[in-house]
């Protein structure tokens, strides 16, 4: 079995709360170590229900501070201990999947028998990034990437993780695609499946925190598949960055947050024209108005 340690950075008023939210999220305990910070840790099996998890506990952060609770950075580090057998645990949970009509997601060590004509093949080894394809958030903004790329348009991908996204972008005939994320180990294995599909003419991919490095009115389309809190941070920025009539496909969004993230979107002058569910997970599809 392979297991993820999940460690988050809070403070001493933080560190029970953040600890109920890890056990309520399967840890099955928690230790918490004392220093300049306080350090609250747990570890999950990788196995297809990880993902979930973790954008369970991402979102669950980000809501403490708004029952008063001062939870310092909340930083998430993520870090993978292995035994001789992780590989193949791993790779059960993980086969080919179809997503939409077109898009195959196919792990790299996975054979696809039965290929149909028009069949967007996304060839993909996540590593140790987020994004495997199998998650109903990827697949929401997959199905609406779908439905509404065109050719030549440009993309920004806002926290590529396993660059699944941008990679299907540029399959499905994007210009350019800029794709980013904080994550060094999600920057590695983005890189790698960008080549890995042969879609590196048209896929940037940056280390960056946040679409400020981007110009103004550059993209036709903004992917976010983050959390919601996160969205709402960035908010003005993608609006920034996207032009007149451009489209912003938001995903992470759990069905409690979304009315929230649409209030926040409408605010700033995005219409929404479009929600996507799947169990408790909800896109939104957010056009930019003049």
């Amino acid at each position: 079995m392979r297991w993820a340690e999940i460690s988050v950075e809070t403070t001493d008023q933080g560190q029970d709360a953040v600890g109920n939210l890890m056990i309520e999220n399967g840890c099955g305990g928690v230790a918490i170590q004392n220093g300049p910070a306080v350090i609250v840790k747990c570890y999950l099996p990788v196995d297809d229900r990880l993902e979930d998890r973790l954008l369970q506990i991402k979102e669950g952060l980000s809501s403490l501070p708004s029952f008063g609770l001062d939870i310092g950075s909340g930083e998430i580090t993520i870090t993978y201990a292995e035994d001789e057998d992780w590989a193949e645990s791993w790779k059960q949970f993980f086969r080919t999947t179809r997503v939409g009509h077109r898009i195959v997601i196919k792990p790299t060590w996975d054979e696809y028998t039965d290929p149909q004509l028009h069949d967007i093949v996304i060839e993909l080894d996540p590593g140790m990034a987020f994004g495997t394809g199998s998650h109903a958030t990827t697949q929401l903004c997959l199905r609406a990437l779908e439905k509404h790329m065109r050719s030549r348009k440009v993309v920004i991908d806002f926290g590529t993780g396993s660059g699944i996204l941008a990679i299907a972008a540029a399959k499905l005939k994007a210009r350019l695609v800029i794709a980013f994320d904080s994550d060094d180990l999600a920057v590695k294995a983005a890189r790698e499946n960008v080549v890995r599909n042969r879609v590196d003419h048209a896929v940037e991919v940056h280390r960056a925190e946040s679409p400020a490095f981007v110009a103004s009115e550059t993209a036709d389309i903004v992917t976010a598949n983050i959390v919601a809190e996160t969205i709402m941070e960035n908010a003005e920025e993608m609006a920034r960055i996207l032009k007149v009539g451009g489209m912003l496909i938001a995903s992470g969004i759990t069905t409690g947050k979304s009315l929230d993230v649409e209030q926040a979107l409408r605010n700033i002058g995005f219409d929404i024209s479009e929600r996507l569910t799947e169990g408790e997970w909800v896109a939104i599809v957010a056009i930019k108005a003049g």
